[in-house]
């Protein structure tokens, strides 16, 4: 009686009941996925596969009722399911799971409550007999319009001290932003999630799922392992992980996360999108209104490279409403505006959270320890902001002047400017920031941005990990591209610069940074 009642409630699951009254009930004896499956307290109807298909399933809501157009994939195909949930596909040799496109109206799936990584795939057997792969999709409460994302640039640990501090330093501080946060909240890791260690994959997918966020996450470099000569690979993080290239849908914003790091040998690899994600890429965003604004996010930035596949690339991403793309991997900030056709399209490339591989509390280039957040509004990002880890928001620059030596007994470095001459690093800077400098009250002028040497590498970072840490120089000469400057006739007087960021909000600072204060520059 259970059984019929459930039929009962539902108009589609009624109709099938009395389908199956004139045919044999159909018990599926295909390949399954492993865990609880939609739809187990009834039987559900045979699917007849199209000729040479072999991989299908139900994509069904909490009440077993069917869920009409999701995108579902393998990697390489790209299908939707029909008007009673079902999809099918004949699975490419390569791949490695079938999964979905997360629609706007249902929920992120999620592994556990205290382990909140997405969860959208089932992993495909190698057999090419049929494998059946059911899901369950949430509906949502109300369309998220307006939401919260925050991006995490390169965790990089190498050890659980690193760890510890990971979640101590950088989790510890989003967990307090979280808590202000009305409104829903996800997450980004852009890669380099461990520092080439593989037995800290499933250690950190703990770390990064324990906050109240869905956190997703992209593959880096150090991501990814093999034995010696081979080239490295996506097996082991895919297995922690899953897919490395796939879609979802929040509010009117369709994100695309991309694998585009390619490894030649086992240590040398080069920026690339394999013309696989390419094919898959353009298959997948045929499905989204251009409408639509569109982010997408990868390990290595893209601005200034060039790579086979690149002007297909922009080209199929450029037609939307708006676009951003996320990154990491440098280790230093910057923000790179991509004109396409005309069509400017807005590249962050994201400070470590893990700074100069845990060396200290800043980047190579000065920029603190921290990670991004974005508030998304409808089809635009209305703002954005660098959080710096354990430090104020509105710590968003550090002055310094031109001629003073930063360092220790393994080397001296300065800005190679006069001694009027004062130096702004402005980390989250981009066209539309000004700084003003004012003296006694009376504005000066603007600062400028400088790019070329001697200002394209922060010397205060440099003194401090060359000179004080003896670190390599090749390592730590990290490119700078938000240092400014202006001469000052009488720099005895009462200073102040004014930063205002593009969305109109003012940073103060009134004092430039002279000498080196260990306890309280390098340790919280």
């Amino acid at each position: 009686m259970k059984y019929i009642k459930l039929i009962l409630r539902s108009p589609f699951l009624y109709s099938l009941f009395i389908t199956l009254l004139s045919v044999a009930c159909y018990k599926d004896n295909h390949q399954t996925s492993t865990g609880p499956r939609p739809g187990a307290s009834i039987e559900l109807p045979r699917v007849k596969l199209i000729d040479g298909n072999n991989v299908y399933g139900y994509i069904l809501d909490e009440d077993n009722n069917p869920i009409a157009n999701i995108t579902v994939t393998d990697g390489f195909s790209v299908v939707k399911t029909d008007n009673k949930g079902v999809y099918q596909l004949k699975k490419n040799d390569k791949a490695k799971f079938v999964y979905y496109s997360t629609p706007s109206d249902y929920q992120i799936a999620v592994e556990t409550n205290n382990r909140k990584i997405p969860l959208f795939y089932r992993t495909l057997t190698a057999a090419t007999t049929p494998q059946q792969h059911n899901f369950t999709l949430r509906k949502k409460t109300n369309m998220e319009t307006n939401f919260t994302l925050f991006g995490l640039g390169d965790p990089q640990v190498t050890d659980d001290q690193q760890v510890a501090r990971f979640v101590n330093e950088t989790l510890a501080d989003i967990k307090s932003e979280l808590a202000d946060i009305k409104q829903p909240v996800y997450g980004i890791a852009l890669g380099d999630i461990v520092n080439d260690k593989d037995n800290q994959l499933n250690n950190m997918k703990t770390r990064l799922g324990s906050t109240s966020m869905p956190i997703f996450s992209t593959i880096g470099n150090h991501d990814k392992f093999a034995a010696s000569p081979n080239p490295k690979t996506n097996d082991l993080f895919e297995k922690v992980f899953g897919p490395t290239y796939y879609s979802f849908d929040i509010g009117e914003v369709h994100f695309v996360c991309l694998d585009n790091v390619v490894f030649t040998s086992n240590t040398s690899y080069s920026l690339g999108i394999s013309q696989a994600q390419i094919d898959w890429l353009e298959k997948d965003l045929s499905q989204v209104p251009k409408e639509k604004m569109l982010i997408v996010y990868y390990h290595m930035p893209i601005r200034g490279s060039n790579f086979s596949t690149r002007s297909q690339f922009l080209n199929l991403i450029k037609d939307f409403k708006e676009v951003h793309m996320l990154c990491g991997h440098t280790h230093y900030m910057e923000n790179y505006i991509h004109n396409v056709s005309g069509k400017e399209m807005y590249e962050h490339v994201h400070g470590a959270t893990c700074g100069a591989w845990w060396r200290s509390n800043i980047n190579g280039d000065g920029t603190p320890n921290g990670y991004m957040i974005y508030q998304i509004e409808g089809t635009t990002v209305k703002d954005w902001i660098y959080k710096p880890t354990k430090l104020p928001r509105d710590f968003q620059f550090r002055l310094h002047w031109g001629n003073i030596d930063f360092g220790g007994q393994y080397g001296l470095f300065n800005y190679g400017q006069s001694s009027n001459t004062l130096v702004a690093n402005i980390w989250n800077a981009d066209p539309a920031w000004k700084a003003e400098v004012y003296m006694d009250g009376k504005k000066l002028g603007d600062m400028i941005l400088k790019t070329s040497a001697p200002l394209n590498e922060d010397a205060w970072s440099k003194g401090y990990h060359i000179g004080v840490l003896n670190r390599s120089a090749d390592s730590y000469s990290t490119t700078t591209k938000h240092l400014y400057s202006y001469q000052i006739s009488n720099p005895n007087n009462t200073l102040k610069v004014v930063v205002t960021d593009r969305f109109g909000r003012k940073y103060e600072q009134t004092h430039a940074d002279i000498v080196f204060d260990f306890e309280s520059a390098w340790q919280y």
